[in-house]
């Protein structure tokens, strides 16, 4: 994005083994740090604009330098790192840096956005289907959004799995080593759908990285992932003894990380069926997402009792009152089945229901009801009025 985006002059890359990747006017040298650094400032100097890349892998010697030297410095420093813990040693208060820049978290892109780009190569309900994927862009670069997006991942499974495994460990790469198997463990389980603080507890102490399966301690874990933008915590409305549903932030990430556990630890090839489910779950959550910020409530998620299944989709106002709730389908929704779905929402002292098909749209027997062509409506509503995330 930033080589893309960006009109830069120098763009260089910190390797792992401590050198510089440096591209200039279409060239590439390699320098090593001390040389490479000498020429960063000699170019913010002169008033042009430098990307380092990977910057946590830089040593915080160097930090002292730009620090010292910032005043000297005409031009514009961007700094793009994936750590743990590099945004927290940039601003603390001890940090040469610390005032000199400003953080800029790159995020998933919006629902609404991956949803009106995917329209200019296929129909809406393939592209709403499509969006829970490239939410995570990188994957465009490896495969073409056609056909069904359960059955791409998994014939590509084997290249993709290894992907993800490594996005994930180069953002702990620094870390202390029990600190990252700990948070490395934790996003594996919530991939396996272990949502819940006390069941990721109860798991991490199983896997004895934890001396107790305390909850107290995994919701500090759940925090630190959450402000890095790893993790979402989900509110829970009338959900029995428990506040929050935690999950992945990136569908991709989560869905291929489940794939990696169910080829490499338990030896089994996934069904298209397991992979079509995961993608609807994530589906159920985008569309919260977008409708939360089309209506201008909250969104929530409920977990019935007793095994029940879930209500999909529950909008909440600023009272935390339900004001309608969704149940979402990738096929069609018959009339038999919207009655059920309006009578066991309702149940719940719900005043409104909303179905979602991405097939068709489903019956009028609901006081909303969206196919894919309203749900793109909606979202390019939301993307001509630029609402903010």
């Amino acid at each position: 994005m930033l080589k893309r985006c960006v009109s830069w002059d120098v763009y260089v890359t910190v390797s792992r083994a401590r050198t510089c990747i440096v591209e200039r006017n279409g060239e590439v040298n390699f320098l090593g740090l001390e040389e490479c650094m000498r020429d960063v400032l000699c170019t913010l100097s002169k008033g042009e604009v430098v990307v380092i890349d990977e910057f946590q892998r830089l040593p915080e010697e160097y930090w002292d330098v730009l620090g010292l030297k910032h005043h000297d410095l005409k031009g514009r420093l961007i700094l793009c790192g994936s750590s743990l813990g590099v945004a927290q040693r940039v601003f603390d208060r001890r940090s040469p840096l610390l005032g000199l820049v400003e953080p800029f978290l790159v995020d998933l892109v919006s629902p609404e956005d991956a949803i009106t780009s995917l329209l200019k190569y296929m129909g809406p309900g393939r592209a709403i289907l499509w969006a829970t994927i490239v939410r995570d862009p990188w994957i465009l670069g490896i495969i073409e959004p056609k056909g069904d997006p359960w059955k791409t991942l998994l014939d590509r499974a084997v290249n993709l799995v290894p992907i993800a495994t490594s996005l994930v460990g180069e953002v702990f790469y620094e870390e202390e080593k029990q600190l990252t198997r700990l948070y490395e463990a934790t996003l594996r389980f919530l991939a396996q759908g272990y949502w819940s603080s006390k069941a990721l507890a109860q798991k991490l102490y199983e896997a004895r990285l934890l001396s107790s399966p305390q909850p107290g301690v995994v919701t500090g874990i759940l925090s630190q992932l959450e402000r890095m933008g790893l993790v979402k915590k989900i509110p829970l409305w009338k959900t029995r003894r428990s506040r929050y549903y935690y999950k992945h932030r990136s569908p991709l990430v989560s869905i291929l990380l489940r794939i990696g556990e169910l080829i490499e630890e338990a030896k089994i090839t996934p069904s298209p069926q397991i992979i079509l489910q995961d993608i609807a779950l994530e589906l159920q959550f985008m569309l919260g997402e977008m409708l939360a910020k089309y209506y201008k409530l909250s969104r929530a998620y409920t977990i019935l009792p007793h095994g029940q299944g879930d209500i999909d989709i529950v909008l909440l106002d600023k009272a935390k009152k339900p004001v309608i709730a969704y149940e979402v389908k990738i096929g069609e929704i018959t009339v038999s089945e919207a009655k059920k779905i309006i009578e066991r929402i309702k149940r719940y002292g719900i005043p409104k229901v909303g179905l979602i098909s991405l097939e068709e749209t489903p019956p009028k027997e609901a006081d909303i009801s969206l196919g894919p062509h309203d749900i793109v409506d909606i979202a390019e509503q939301l993307v001509s009025l630029k609402i903010p995330t």
